[in-house]
């Protein structure tokens, strides 16, 4: 049987790396002349321009005039785009970023003649377990990738990639690189490639991908094919020019016979994967998932609460954003293995979102509030932004002249404390503050107060100032805090932690180690000459509060530590990093709320809380994924010999999150949520500690011959390009709660994240302070027709998770999209109701329908399968 090799001219562009997305911008304005010319000249029949529009965007930006030349050849199918704007991270930014990522790819692509329907990602490093139902939710039944994938799993190029609800694509495995074809333009002696070329293939159909990092148009890509044929025709192969499309409704003929494999694929067996590149540059991590929160579950929810009440919705403003946020969200941008250049830019794109983002929230807070019809000085808006209603505790600032006041829930009291105060000046500044009028002498409260919230509404709370000087929440007596669920103390330099429900304690529940990193911004590696130390608490200064609806129990010291490897290796201690550990249980939570502020000031290592559980002998973990959950084992089974079984990279059983990760067993789970960090380990003698890497401080791009990782550096082979910023040397925050239940349940962990990690919005109604946001200072007017909260509709299903709340691109309705985070089958009874009865549909993940339900208040829909997404459309 002939073999035809499906020959692929491609390149592939990183949008940024060691160098910069502008630098990389230069070369690609004369590179796209390269292609309109060997695409006219029919040097190429088809050019594939690596399967993301970013930097497509870019170059129409700058060349708008050469728009029709493109549109020419993507019609003639010449010229192959699309579907990603960016070609994604697929195991550290969330599911809704992913399919952001492709539906502003795909419009993009369709704008400018069609996109690719093909799930396009050749160097990602690792392959997320929901891609498949991703890609389905989008249209895409086909997929190519590189690196991940285990041998276990299947030997096979080709294979069935299939999701737990069902989901499926064919994907192709270019096992050998995207870079692998650039042989049959360079070496005469093709033989040993179609070798590795056919290795695993098991159709008559193969892939040979010819291109490469920013890779110019092989003009002799005809003439090279013409002079391999004849000789190739003898061992029964055939090359032929072609596009992965053509390629796969070839494979799509015998897609019944190929093997069905499951999971995500993050093993080093074929290629490096970068296990610890998860916790690289913490601090653009950090902002990257502040942001994505923002948008997803406040700004978007925000803004179909406006469009309800005649506020009009800025989808074009919502795609500036998510432009800005996915172009941080492509493989290397979202790992950190960049040079400094580059990641000073990232940071600058996050800085421009969450800016943007921030004041959008605050200027819709700030029209609904001064438009309510009932609007009084002082009045205090909280808004809950979530599809059901929340009880929490809030925090909030209010400016008053008076020197105290109280809170009333229409006439209920509400029970609050006042952390701080402070008296600030309202008139104009002058050089001599001694001239400043008592007059103009405010004062601004720091408080908390645990309010009930409805779902996806606002609620104004009354603000009844009083004269009296209010003191601040005051000290406990011991050196502890407590609520209803738990104790925590801190005795003897340790931190314990006293479970009232089950009675029981768990001894230095939580500690900080560090360790020495002689790794790179591509993996963690610890130090040739390692010192771990388990940082000491014990003389921290303590300063603990307990107010009414909320207690605190803050440490504050340093840690001397070696400053650089050098004096790791020599045992000296003259670097400082100074912390600050604040943890908080409200009164009516079930979290352990913590915030850890680090100086840090010196270099090469990584620092990890670790959270210590009553659990024995966990064998699994679990974390959070774009749409689930998965369960990891705490030791590779290949760990002990991974260099004798050629795995690229050591297996340690570092793992990446999203949102939590968790050990159980039949009567305790534990959870660990967080607030942008992404990196976990099950460590201890019995695997009952919970280890998160709060960051690593490394100095170079790319190192070679690491501890972890041998060979070749990683990134650039034949240079050190160094990153000093990536040591972190700066004011670092870090934000996590953990939850302790009877049983595991993902979707109630799901829930408390939601419930934690999305803060309330607030609004007063004053005019004493004009800053307490940027765009306060400026004068704005209330609508026309003056408003009232306006419900919308309640997500009462307890088993299911919501994920956004978006205005359909035909502006005809509003997308919620819910999905089921568990292993099991889910009932899809009574999952919304609505205010007043409207027209439902079911609909991909793009607003296109699938199902028409009719006119419904309560919307019950069928069983969800284990990890089944659904869009459901609501018509305005």
């Amino acid at each position: 049987m002939m073999k035809k090799i499906h020959v692929i001219q491609h390149t592939h562009w990183d949008f940024e790396w060691y160098f910069t997305r502008n630098e990389a911008m230069v070369q690609f304005v004369y590179h796209m002349d390269e292609v309109f010319r060997a695409l006219e000249n029919q040097a190429v029949d088809y050019y594939l321009l690596d399967g993301q529009m970013s930097i497509l965007d870019d170059y129409l930006d700058a060349y708008p005039e050469q728009k029709e030349e493109v549109i020419k050849w993507v019609k003639a199918k010449r010229l192959l785009i699309g579907p990603w704007y960016t070609q994604t991270d697929e195991l550290i930014v969330s599911g809704e970023a992913i399919v952001r990522n492709l539906d502003l790819g795909i419009n993009l692509a369709n704008e400018l003649g069609g996109s690719q329907k093909i799930g396009y990602l050749p160097d990602s490093f690792g392959q997320g377990v929901d891609m498949p139902k991703i890609y389905n939710g989008m249209g895409i039944k086909h997929a190519v990738f590189w690196r991940g994938l285990p041998k276990e799993k299947t030997s096979n190029r080709e294979f069935n990639w299939q999701a737990e609800d069902g989901s499926k694509v064919i994907v192709v495995n270019i096992k050998d690189g995207y870079f692998v074809g650039g042989e049959l333009i360079y070496n005469d002696d093709i033989h040993d490639l179609m070798s590795r070329t056919l290795d695993g293939v098991t159709l008559k159909d193969a892939v040979l991908p010819v291109g490469g990092d920013q890779r110019y148009v092989d003009f002799n890509l005809k003439e090279k094919i013409n002079k391999c044929n004849p000789d190739l025709k003898k061992d029964g192969i055939e090359l032929v020019e072609s596009t992965y499309s053509k390629y796969f409704e070839q494979v799509d003929k015998s897609k019944g016979n190929l093997d069905t494999v499951s999971g995500e694929f993050i093993d080093s067996t074929v290629s490096k994967i970068h296990r610890s590149i998860y916790s690289s540059r913490y601090d653009q991590k950090y902002l990257s998932d502040k942001v994505e929160r923002r948008l997803i579950y406040q700004l978007e929810p925000l803004m179909a609460m406006a469009g309800r009440i005649g506020i009009s919705y800025k989808k074009s403003l919502l795609d500036k954003i998510w432009k800005l946020i996915v172009r941080n969200q492509a493989h290397d941008s979202a790992g950190g293995c960049n040079s400094d250049k580059t990641n000073e830019i990232i940071l600058e794109r996050l800085r421009e979102a969450d800016q943007l983002s921030y004041s959008t929230v605050d200027y819709l807070t700030r029209k609904i509030s001064e438009s309510e019809v009932d609007k009084k000085d002082n009045n205090l808006t909280f808004f809950n932004l979530l599809p059901y209603p929340v009880t929490k505790n809030v925090k909030f600032e209010i400016s008053l002249k008076e020197k105290n006041f109280e809170l009333f829930d229409n006439d209920v009291k509400v029970s609050m404390d006042i952390w701080d105060i402070e008296k600030k000046y309202h008139g104009q500044i002058k050089r001599d503050e001694s001239s400043y009028e008592e007059k103009n002498f405010y004062y601004t409260f720091h408080c908390s107060a645990t309010v009930t919230l409805p779902a996806l509404q606002w609620k104004t709370f009354k603000i009844k100032p009083t004269v009296e000087m209010e003191e601040v929440a005051k000290a406990c007596e011991s050196k502890s805090i407590e609520n209803g669920h738990f104790k925590i103390e801190f005795e003897d330099g340790l931190l314990n932690l006293i479970n009232k429900q089950e009675q029981n304690t768990i001894s230095d529940f939580i500690r900080i180690v560090d360790d020495g990193d002689e790794g790179d911004t591509y993996d963690y590696s610890p130090a040739h000459f390692n010192q771990v130390f388990n940082l000491d608490l014990g003389d921290a200064e303590v300063i603990c509060k307990c107010g009414k609806t909320l207690s605190e129990l803050k440490l504050v010291g340093s840690w001397n530590l070696p400053k650089n490897l050098q004096e790791r290796k020599d045992k000296e201690f003259n670097g400082i990093v100074n912390y600050e550990l604040t943890i908080q249980l409200g009164n009516q939570s079930n979290l352990i709320q913590v915030h850890l502020l680090l100086g840090n000031q010196i270099e090469d290592h990584r620092m990890r809380v670790v959270v210590r559980t009553d659990l024995k002998q966990n064998k699994y973990s679990y974390a959070d994924t774009a749409f689930g959950y998965i369960k990891r084992s705490v030791v590779d089974k290949n760990l002990f010999n991974w260099k004798e079984k050629g795995l690229k990279e050591e297996p340690t059983a570092i793992f990446p999150m999203l949102h939590y990760t968790n050990i159980h067993d039949e009567k305790s789970s534990i959870s660990v949520l967080t607030k942008g960090i992404k990196e976990y380990q099950i460590v201890g003698d019995e695997f009952n500690e919970i280890a998160l890497t709060l960051f690593r401080s490394v100095g170079y791009l790319g190192r070679p011959d690491l501890l972890r990782r041998p060979g070749v550096a990683s990134g650039n082979q034949f240079t050190y390009i160094p990153t000093s910023n990536s040591q972190l040397k700066e004011r670092l925050h870090f934000k996590f709660a953990i939850s302790l239940d009877n049983q595991f349940s993902p979707a109630q962990i799901m829930r408390d994240f939601q419930k934690y990690a999305i803060s309330n919005p607030f609004y007063q109604q004053q005019e004493l302070n004009q800053f307490t946001n940027t765009l306060k200072y400026f004068v704005i007017h209330p609508l026309p027709k003056l408003i009232e909260p306006k419900p919308f509709f309640i997500f009462n299903n307890q088993d299911l998770i919501f994920s956004s709340l978006t205005e359909s691109s035909d502006e005809a309705g509003w997308l919620i999209r819910i999905y089921n985070p568990n292993k099991k089958i889910c009932s899809g009874s009574n999952v919304i109701e609505l205010t007043d009865a409207k027209m439902i549909s079911l609909t991909d993940f793009t607003g296109k329908i699938l199902n028409s339900l009719g006119q419904l208040k309560k919307v019950s829909l069928d069983d969800f399968q284990p990890g089944e997404i659904r869009t459901i459309k609501i018509n305005k």
